[in-house]
């Protein structure tokens, strides 16, 4: 009894050490520069807490969890789930796809800006 404990403690530390591998590669790729800044900004989340989540290497509390939700939403949820609900990854597509258009807008109205007369 007491080894099949110890094995799903271990799972546990396992599972939480995903997470965070997951969760700072999310966070990472987002912004690759001066991350723990642009995370607190983002989110209200001390940067000195994020960075410590960033060297460590460690999962953030289930408060910061739902700040970084808040903040990133379903694409966040997805980065960080094995297996997310098929509606929460078309939520993450929706997102993504919003995200993207408005970039595009963007590049469009900075070349006709710059379009010669």
């Amino acid at each position: 009894m007491g080894q099949s404990h110890l094995t799903s403690r271990q799972l546990d530390d396992a599972g939480r050490t995903v997470v965070a591998e997951r969760i700072n590669a999310f966070l990472r790729q987002l912004y690759p520069l001066k991350t723990a800044e642009a995370v607190a900004a983002d989110t209200g989340i001390s940067a000195n807490t994020v960075a410590k989540w960033l060297e460590r290497g460690s999962a953030p509390s289930t408060w910061a969890t739902f700040r970084l939700i808040g903040a990133y939403g379903p694409e966040f949820a997805c980065a960080v789930m094995a297996n997310p609900p098929a509606w929460l990854d078309r939520a993450a597509r929706e997102e993504e796809q919003r995200r993207l258009r408005t970039e595009i807008a963007a590049l469009e109205a900075r070349l006709r800006g710059s379009a010669a007369p």
